[in-house]
């Protein structure tokens, strides 16, 4: 397929138009003045295009060395990041690919969505936030391994009860016990809609296994703080995301110290309205 030919910037370049136009104007206005000289029209008419292309020569370059200093300042930036430069190549290699050969085909649209998404990843990124499907356990390996000191954390069994029997559920909970031989402190608070046989015996493995377990009836709480979180040496926090018919979508987490304060606060309260496990039942509050 072929492409229209762009005309020349040369051509198009407005200093040139209006210095070509102005000598010309010189000229004529030289020549038609009877007392001047007809040779001193051209003369001004050479002046004025020798200046234009002066102006011009200069303008050119300053664009030049802008664009030097821009294309300069991001491969600066990129090499600052050890593993970035082994990923642009490729990518660039890519992008350029797609927009030769693929050029107004929807291949070259969805390369654009593609950066674009990248983008805003990066964005939420820049505000300390990231997150990951679902079930993906790899960050939460990597944090329960680097914890030092605490993890504060909330279950909601009307979620995640079936979880904590799968495989995947095993290895979080693997995870932590590993932690709790190094040391490290865990709190867990259990919202519950209703006690049952089996959370009772989830609740009581890992009391068991030294974790500080509470519990606390969903309507002790208010809505936004029925919810699945955790925080990591406070460093690092998370929140799930779900459906409220109970469906898990998002493990969204965040580094920003305002979000960490905020679930550092709210796990504190959700505690302190919390009972051990055997103490008797609060009567619900009814929290709207």
């Amino acid at each position: 397929m072929s492409r229209p030919q762009k005309q020349p910037s040369l051509l198009l370049d407005p200093v040139l138009i209006i210095g070509t136009a102005l000598s010309v104007l010189l000229g004529v206005i030289f020549y038609l003045r009877e007392e001047t000289a007809q040779g001193l029209g051209m003369v001004a008419g050479l002046i004025g295009g020798v200046i234009t292309l002066q102006v011009q020569t200069l303008l050119r370059e300053k664009r030049r060395v802008d664009q030097e200093t821009r294309v300069g300042q991001m491969v600066a930036t990129i090499e600052k990041i050890p593993w970035l430069p082994d990923l642009m190549a490729p990518i660039l290699r890519a992008a350029k690919h797609v927009e030769r050969e693929y050029a107004d085909t929807p291949a070259a649209d969805a390369c654009r969505v593609a950066f674009e998404e990248c983008l805003r990843t990066l964005a939420d990124l820049e505000r300390g936030h990231f997150r990951t499907p679902y079930g993906d356990n790899a960050v939460f390996q990597r944090l329960i391994d680097q914890t030092k000191h605490t993890i504060c954390a909330t279950s909601v069994p009307a979620v995640d009860l079936t979880w904590w029997r799968e495989p995947v559920g095993r290895q979080y909970w693997q995870a932590q016990l590993d932690a709790l031989a190094r040391g490290v402190t865990i709190r867990r608070v259990f919202i519950y809609h209703e006690w049952t046989d089996e959370l009772d015996a989830l609740a009581r493995e890992q009391m068991a296994a030294g974790v500080r377990v509470r519990r606390v009836h969903v309507d002790r709480l208010p809505p936004a703080m029925r919810v699945i979180t955790g925080v990591w040496d406070g460093t690092c926090g998370h929140e799930l995301s779900y459906t409220a018919a109970g469906e898990a979508v998002w493990d969204t987490f965040t580094v920003s110290p305002p979000d960490l304060e905020r679930l550092k606060t709210q796990f504190e309260m959700i505690e302190r309205s919390a009972v051990e496990l055997d103490e008797p039942h609060r009567q619900p509050d009814s929290v709207s």
